[in-house]
């Protein structure tokens, strides 16, 4: 019994078609598709699913909620504008020349090979 390659090739892909074809006939049908439904129903309302969600913690009454906010308002006004003192800038710029200054030095120095 002589077969040639291309025989047995060619069997192969029909077989593999074929075992292609079958899977796609062997789908699950569409979910509902034999509900007696169309489509979508107005109702009128927005469909809800889930109960209304509740805090997970303990929620803050006005009283302490208003509370809130005035310490928080007193903290903000208590911090001040840094940049509103020029005797700060100043020393903060010095900061930066001589931090400028240190860092092209060690950069001479790495560069000339120390």
């Amino acid at each position: 019994m002589n077969i040639s390659v291309k025989t047995i090739t060619s069997y192969a892909v029909g077989a593999v078609l074929i075992a292609g074809l079958s899977a796609c006939a062997n789908m699950p049908p569409e979910p509902m598709s034999n509900s007696p439904l169309t489509g979508p129903v107005n109702t009128g309302t927005f469909p809800v699913f889930t109960p209304d969600p509740k805090g997970e913690t303990a929620q803050l009454t006005p009283q302490e909620k208003d509370n809130l906010h005035k310490n928080l308002v007193a903290a903000k006004g208590g911090q001040g504008n840094a940049t509103a003192d020029p005797a700060a800038v100043a020393r903060r710029q010095a900061e930066m020349k001589k931090l400028v200054q240190q860092q092209q030095d060690d950069l001479k120095a790495i560069e000339s090979g120390q």
